[in-house]
């Protein structure tokens, strides 16, 4: 059977918000808006040899003849590589033993470039197994937020999922569209272990951005702890925000800066997920190109703490581009216990390899898998558009 795909659309009208959602196949070719508002048409496609292709052209023809296709999106599946199965041997996934129950470990992970390239890599020139390495990261993880995934067919998580459950591991993972101008579309992701964590359904959407003040709007998802059947207690339930934001669109004196867009983002989608769903407890969390001096407006937000504060997050540690922010007011499940995975020291990679992987370094954060009752601070707004669930 063919994996099935969750998109959610919030549509934004004068603060009115309204929500549709549908399930469709990967693989069903659907509309979606870009930047510059032109419609295209979207396809993840699997060739499976020279017969499959001989069908695949056949159905093609069909989806031209019947308007199901437009030829604008041939540019696309030209340059798109297919979707591939597992790619060589599973992986030795360690370290989840060690995880005491009770807890959700969460990160963020920029994996520069991800795209086909790095996804079907497992032998790399300099001696590492890229997506080997990558999964071993990952599943030391109950949820990743990921960013910088390029290419048109999302190829890399869907590699990546499928390295994890084939190593032993049953994640999934929702991903956006691509986002962004032309030459720098990229796409985001959850990545997130169903035995550990339940993805709230229709919750996943992006945040919409009419006046297009951010170059990457974020990606916004709810989750909440799984739990024993036997548990009397309420699962911690909680809403992600994931952004990567552009350094060129960094000027803290002017009001389209955008760490300061991105704090209205946080209030808006912390307003609308309390108005929704009585939900407070939000977490930004990716690459935002900046020390804890240089986030501005977000700052000046009552309670809001980047957890790692100015703990260097690129691969030389040197300089902090990656933060996990919470309300400290409102998030007490946060435990205190975070970290940086060291690429070099903690998987004993030379600098060349650990390049090979990602120039910035995992940050994760721990938090209690138990609802902690407090007094709600929040309120309502954010729009979006589409995501699709890995399954």
């Amino acid at each position: 059977m063919a994996p099935r795909a969750e998109f959610t659309y919030i549509h934004k009208e004068s603060f009115k918000m309204y929500a549709c959602r549908w399930e469709a196949e990967v693989g069903i070719f659907s509309k979606r808006r870009r930047k510059n508002s032109v419609s295209r048409i979207h396809s993840v496609t699997r060739w499976v040899g020279p017969g499959a292709t001989a069908v695949g052209l056949l159905y093609g023809g069909f989806m031209v003849l019947s308007g199901g296709w437009h030829f604008s999106a041939l540019d696309d599946l030209l340059s798109a590589d297919p979707v591939a199965s597992v790619i060589g041997e599973p992986v030795s996934l360690t370290g989840r033993e060690q995880r005491p129950e009770g807890v959700l470990r969460i990160a963020t992970f920029n994996v520069s470039q991800f795209a086909d390239k790095k996804s079907s890599t497992r032998e790399h020139e300099t001696g590492v197994d890229v997506l080997g390495t990558i999964a071993k990261i990952v599943a030391q993880f109950d949820l990743v937020a990921v960013q910088e995934i390029q290419g048109v067919d999302g190829v890399a998580i869907q590699r990546l999922v499928e390295l994890l459950r084939a190593s032993g591991r049953p994640y999934t993972a929702t991903i956006s569209d691509l986002i962004g101008d032309d030459e720098l579309r990229e796409s985001y992701a959850f990545v997130w272990d169903p035995q550990r964590v339940d993805f709230i359904p229709g919750s996943s959407y992006v945040v919409q951005d009419d006046g297009e003040k951010m170059h990457r709007e974020p990606m916004v998802a709810s989750f909440q702890a799984r739990l024993p059947a036997n548990s009397t207690r309420r699962p911690f339930r909680f809403t992600l925000i994931n952004a990567h934001t552009y350094p060129t669109q960094m000027d803290s004196e002017s009001p389209t800066d955008e760490l300061t867009v991105l704090a209205d983002v946080f209030q808006s989608v912390r307003q609308f997920e309390y108005k929704q769903h009585f939900e407070d407890d939000c977490i930004l969390l990716g690459d935002l190109s900046a020390t804890t001096e240089q986030l501005g407006q977000l700052h000046l937000i009552p309670g809001i703490v980047s957890v790692a504060g100015d703990v260097p997050t690129d691969i030389a540690r040197t300089t902090t581009h990656d933060h996990i922010l919470i309300d400290k007011t409102v998030t007490s499940e946060y435990t205190g216990q975070m970290g940086v995975i060291d690429l070099q020291k903690d998987f004993g990679l030379s600098k060349l390899q650990a390049q090979a992987i990602s120039d910035h370094l995992p940050l994760w954060a721990e938090f209690e898998a138990y609802e902690r009752p407090l007094p709600s601070q929040a309120q309502a707004t954010a729009s979006g558009r589409r995501t699709r669930l890995i399954q």
